[in-house]
């Protein structure tokens, strides 16, 4: 997990070597280092000064802002990126957040006590600094109250005042058949998505991509487009494979599989309202990524706690002989870092919601 932070203070006026300690110190909370870009450029009324910082867990950090681009710092929190971008030739900073959660970047508006802001994804030591700025006002301890609580605060609304928080940026990417190019929004949260696919299929799944088959459709659906999707499982480029011919079970599983894939497919697209073309000679569209293991791993994700809620619900699989208490294991085993079992928990989520609405 990393979290970003920083100054920028073009007024001339000098920036308190302690704003930046408390920044730093708060990013240390999350991890063992940090990150630190630094610059001040003489302006026509004394210096315009620069802070650029990043922490990371040492070891782990994957994607650094310490590599290509110094005067640039990304921090990504369960499944979304904030970013900080300074472009030295226009003096101008960038500020941006994307992806699918529910955490924030926060920033701190200076125009009351010069020109400049202060930004960082933990809110609270700017408020430190707020109030030494006097800029605070009433409603800011309910705001504090929801944010040690639930460990965001929603876009939007005054509730951390004079704090402003920067909207999201939906995550889009592109995706391939033999017919067609999607650019998909999101546009439902994970949860709901596996709530409705569990009532679609009307079967507990085990294949996360489902979730990206359901967005895309939508996409499709919205910008009116006939959709060609694929069953063609990737062909072995291992020389043994391609010589030897394969066994007449492993021909039939394959066939089991890709029946099993059309019906997935077409029940999506039924329930969605598009018109689909499911091709065993075309290539699957290939799915969005996701970040699957972060969102089971959050309790305040959607899909984490949706996860956590179900597999703690009393006799939540009723007759089928599953170990209710060794599901909850592997959760904490995932929650805790121990094991990555996003693949089994997810499974598991979709059998337990399964089996509470067929016991319905």
């Amino acid at each position: 997990m990393r979290g970003i932070a920083g100054i920028l203070r073009r007024d001339g006026g000098p920036v308190p070597q302690k704003w930046g300690r408390i920044l730093e110190q708060s990013l240390l909370l999350g991890g063992t280092m940090t990150y630190r870009f630094e610059d001040t450029v003489p302006i026509a009324h004394g210096n315009l000064h620069i802070l650029l910082l990043s922490g990371s867990c040492q070891g782990s950090c994957q994607g650094s802002c310490q590599g290509s681009d110094p005067k640039a710092v990304d921090g990504e929190v369960e499944g979304e990126c904030a970013y900080a971008r300074w472009n030295e030739e226009t003096l101008e900073l960038e500020l941006g957040r994307t992806g699918t959660g529910q955490k924030s970047l926060y920033w701190l508006d200076l125009s009351k006590v010069g020109d400049g802001l202060l930004f960082s994804t933990n809110p609270l030591p700017l408020l430190v600094i707020a109030r030494e700025l006097e800029l605070l006002n009433d409603t800011l301890h309910e705001g504090v109250r929801r944010y040690l609580r639930d460990g965001y605060v929603l876009e939007g609304g005054g509730l951390l005042a004079p704090l402003y928080s920067m909207p999201i940026q939906h995550n889009r990417a592109f995706t391939q058949s033999a017919m067609t190019t999607l650019q998909c929004d999101f546009s439902t949260t994970p949860a709901e998505d596996v709530q409705t696919l569990v009532h679609i299929l009307g079967t507990p799944f085990a294949n996360p991509d489902l979730l990206s088959t359901l967005q895309q459709y939508r996409y499709a659906k919205d910008i009116g487009c006939n959709l060609v999707d694929g069953l063609v499982i990737k062909q072995s480029t291992h020389f043994l494979d391609r010589v030897i011919r394969c066994k007449k079970e492993d021909k039939q599983l394959q066939n089991h599989r890709r029946a099993a894939r059309s019906i997935e497919l077409g029940a999506v697209a039924r329930y969605v309202g598009i018109d689909l073309t499911i091709s065993a000679q075309s290539e699957r569209i290939q799915p969005l990524t996701f970040p699957l293991a972060a969102w089971l791993r959050s309790s305040h994700s959607q899909l984490g706690q949706l996860a956590g809620d179900t597999l703690h619900l009393p006799n939540v699989f009723g007759t089928l002989p599953v170990d209710q208490n060794e599901c909850i294991r592997k959760l904490n085993a995932h929650q805790s870092g121990e094991k990555n079992n996003a693949l089994e928990l997810f499974a598991l989520l979709t059998l337990a919601l399964w089996s509470q609405l067929v016991d319905a």
